[in-house]
């Protein structure tokens, strides 16, 4: 049997052997090419495996080397974003890779660039599984367990959709930051009753606990009905021990 002919049955057969519904039927067709082409029947099983399509979810041997050259880039990346998770990380890959390279953090191959640009965010995050991340993963910190414990201390009601009652009030703060939020700047406290509309506002320094309580309070103390409800968000310049108190 010439090499074209051999190619040509065992196409023939690969597609009778992904037909085969059960195992029985599988190996009579094993038994058949064995003997129409006097192979080792190991060998035969290897060719027929090697012919048919992965199964899903399963990747080659090989493609552990694939992105080798990429490696060190998106790790160098990867720490510079503080450790974020494939979701995170896969949409700004390439332009941090760029922007880190820019200045110097990074060396850039054409190689280096494509393969960042194409890798996958599944491949990718089966590679950050396998490296080691210093930030600490599913541990809250002392800070965060106290405002936890804090939000639980102070009493949550809902407003009804129809609220009749003048005194439930919005309270929020707008930044004044000039388009950058780095470095100081000051704020302004909105405060707004939902069912009248009056509103005032107050500028305040800063959005520590203790500025923004002190801000509330000038307000409330000029309102001229009285509130009985707040509504804000949950950060920690509103959810404070002062407000607890």
């Amino acid at each position: 049997m010439s090499k074209h002919t051999r190619k040509e049955y065992m196409g023939t057969m690969l597609e009778r052997y992904r037909k085969a519904k059960s195992r029985r039927d599988k190996s009579v067709i094993i038994d058949e090419i064995v003997s129409v082409t006097s192979f080792n029947r190991k060998y035969v099983l290897q060719q027929l495996n090697g012919l048919l399509p992965l199964p899903k979810g399963k990747t080659d041997r090989r493609s552990h080397l694939k992105y080798q050259e990429a490696a060190p880039a998106i790790q160098t990346v990867w720490r510079a974003l503080d450790y974020p998770c494939a979701e995170r990380l896969h949409p700004v890959l390439l332009e941090m890779a760029d922007k880190l390279a820019k200045h110097g953090h990074l060396s850039l191959s054409p190689l280096v660039r494509s393969q960042l640009a194409s890798i996958s965010r599944p491949t990718l995050g089966r590679r950050l599984a396998k490296w080691v991340s210093v930030k600490p993963a599913g541990k809250p910190s002392r800070a965060a367990k106290s405002f936890s414990r804090l939000r639980s201390e102070i009493p949550v009601q809902r407003y009804d959709w129809d609220e009749k009652r003048p005194g439930a009030l919005e309270i929020d703060l707008v930044e004044h930051n000039g388009g950058s939020s780095q470095g100081q700047y000051a704020y302004t406290l909105t405060v707004v009753d939902i069912v009248t509309g009056y509103s005032r506002r107050r500028a305040v320094p800063n959005r520590s606990q203790a500025a923004v309580f002190q801000a509330i309070e000038y307000v409330l103390d000029a309102w001229p009905m009285k509130p009985w409800g707040i509504h804000s968000d949950n950060g920690s310049e509103f959810m404070s021990n002062h407000l607890r108190k």
